[in-house]
């Protein structure tokens, strides 16, 4: 084995009822760190300049990565790294860049962003260039406030239909952007694969080079299922853990074993895996997270590795 693959959380996900509410949201990292249990932390952007000390001080206490996504954002103003309107991305760019600013003065390490919507065979060259010199703007002003990039491929085809997708293909157009800009890497994604027809082992060993933190996330594969798509579903649950979808422990395990065989990226102190499941109002939303961690820890204990 190669490397020690780290337990994150995704709260940002998990809590997202909670995500404009960051009083809610600092009360959730602080009942994280009770559990003792996490190496890492996925949040939301703190806006507020004393939450994000109050951020800082209790990831540096306890010794936690921090990782937080600009996609929601972006979503919510309906901007694209990869529009190829060009006031339109400039905007994209500069939001990534203000949000960078809050990320790294709340102590966090990586920001995460996704491709933008694919635009058809006709414009997907031209809106791939665009991608990369967004990219690589956004990683070189990354790069000044001590912070990695990652990129997560979505699926091109099969729900998401974003424009960085197929793996293969998309490594081959990753590359060169991290030559230029070494801080830049990719968030991997079990369901973004699965969905693609992707065989997840040969998917892992394309993105090895590069996979800075990633995600076992559940998904129906049938496209006839009500269910069917990138929903961020629930994990099975223990003690049998039986559930729709293809991501049984085994199947994690698989992963891990398979993330793990491979030397850790250049320039990246630890790799870190969360269970992305999604909250919902309502939902009893610290049992989900107990139930995500309870499958993480089946993962881990499948692959025969020491948490």
């Amino acid at each position: 084995m190669s490397q020690k693959l780290l337990p994150s959380g995704h709260f940002l996900e998990i809590f997202m009822p909670y995500r404009g509410d960051e009083a809610r949201m600092l009360n959730v990292l602080r009942k994280a760190v009770e559990l003792n249990f996490y190496r890492g932390v996925e949040l939301g952007v703190f806006f507020d300049r004393y939450n994000r000390m109050y951020v800082r001080e209790i990831l540096e206490t306890n010794r936690l990565n921090g990782t937080t996504f600009a996609t929601p954002y972006l979503k919510d103003q309906k901007l694209s790294l990869s529009d190829l309107d060009g006031d339109r991305r400039r905007k994209a760019v500069e939001l990534v860049k203000q949000l960078a600013g809050y990320v790294a003065d709340s102590g966090y390490t990586n920001l995460g962003v996704c491709s933008g919507d694919d635009p058809g065979d006709a414009k997907r060259t031209e809106a791939k260039k665009v991608l990369e010199d967004s990219m690589i703007e956004a990683a070189d002003y990354c790069k000044t406030l001590g912070l990695n990039l990652t990129l997560e491929p979505l699926d091109r085809y099969a729900y998401k239909k974003q424009l960085i997708g197929p793996i293969r293909e998309s490594m081959l157009w990753f590359a060169p952007i991290h030559e230029a800009c070494p801080n830049a890497y990719i968030h991997w994604d079990s369901a973004h694969e699965a969905l693609s027809k992707t065989d997840l082992m040969q998917s892992i060993e394309l993105a090895s080079p590069y996979i800075a933190q990633f995600h076992l996330c559940n998904a129906i594969l049938d496209e006839d299922h009500p269910c069917f798509g990138d929903l961020h579903m629930d994990c099975g649950v223990a003690p049998d853990f039986k559930m729709e979808g293809f991501l049984t422990p085994a199947v994690g395990a698989k992963i891990l074993e398979k993330i793990a065989s491979y030397d850790k990226p250049a320039g990246v102190k630890n790799v870190y895996v969360s269970v992305e499941v999604l909250g919902h109002p309502g939902d009893d939303l610290w049992l989900k997270e107990r139930n995500s961690r309870e499958f993480l820890c089946k993962c881990f204990e499948l692959a025969g590795m020491a948490i």
